[in-house]
């Protein structure tokens, strides 16, 4: 199979592989089959994409109030519930780390308007759960 050098796709496909900000239409943004073609599936797509970044933020904020909540009592707590507090930590950290990952993914799209979507959604959900005071 020959690739085309300016997309880096296999000869016969349209989709390209952006390395700059840009602002067309014609994208693939995680998924083979999630394609924006239209407006109507841009606007849907920034939904979306700023909905997980709203999202992340409240990943983050709940693992810190369940560390918060199951903090120990004393010395006897603190040995008993370790396993507990670990796993349920170490599960936070894998969806939140795993929801990073996707949307740093999304973000090299390089899509302006996609890129904004996230970070505003990644702002909006910091503004309701990053004051941990």
């Amino acid at each position: 199979m020959s690739l085309n050098t300016s997309t880096m796709a296999p000869m016969g496909k349209t989709t390209k592989m952006w390395q700059w900000y840009h602002v067309e239409l014609n994208d693939v943004i995680l998924f083979e089959n999630w394609k924006v073609q239209d407006m109507t599936t841009m606007i849907w797509s920034c939904f979306v994409v700023g909905f997980a970044g709203f999202l992340l933020e409240f990943l983050k904020y709940s693992k810190w109030a369940a560390s918060m909540q199951m903090r120990p009592a004393g010395d006897v707590d603190r040995r008993t519930k370790f396993w507990a507090r670990h796993v349920v930590q170490a599960m936070y950290h894998f969806w939140q780390t795993l929801l990073a990952f996707i949307l740093m993914n999304i973000y090299m799209t390089f899509n302006v308007y996609i890129c904004l979507s996230l970070c505003l959604g990644l702002t909006i959900g910091y503004f309701f759960f990053g004051s941990r005071l």
